[in-house]
């Protein structure tokens, strides 16, 4: 009697042949990828730190924050106009709920 589990491995299991090329394959690419590296780094047209990032093309949104929940969003940015309008507006809305608190209880 045939055990389907034992059928089901065999029948998924790589060959040895299939991993070989497979391995082959993966180490063509990796030569290939790290010749292009060299190439574009050593190249006339390119610096010598040419993989570094810029944060000039991304503009100033780069504050120092609170903590991470405040990521992205405007109260998070600590000294800035952002957080300023945030807070000022909230604290605007808190004013209002209770004038109409106070105008409900009178």
């Amino acid at each position: 009697m045939n055990n389907p589990i034992t059928a089901w491995i065999k029948d998924n299991m790589e060959t040895y042949s299939g991993r070989e090329e497979w391995m082959k394959d993966r180490v063509a690419e990796t030569s290939i990828a790290a010749q292009k590296i060299v190439d574009e780094r050593h190249g006339p047209f390119k610096t010598k730190l040419n993989v570094t990032t810029t944060r000039r093309s991304r503009g100033f949104d780069h504050f120092y924050l609170a903590s991470s929940d405040f990521k992205r969003k405007d109260e998070g940015c600590v000294n800035s106009f952002k957080s300023f309008r945030y807070y000022q507006d909230q604290s605007a809305k808190y004013r209002d709920e209770l004038l109409k608190e106070v105008e409900e209880s009178s």
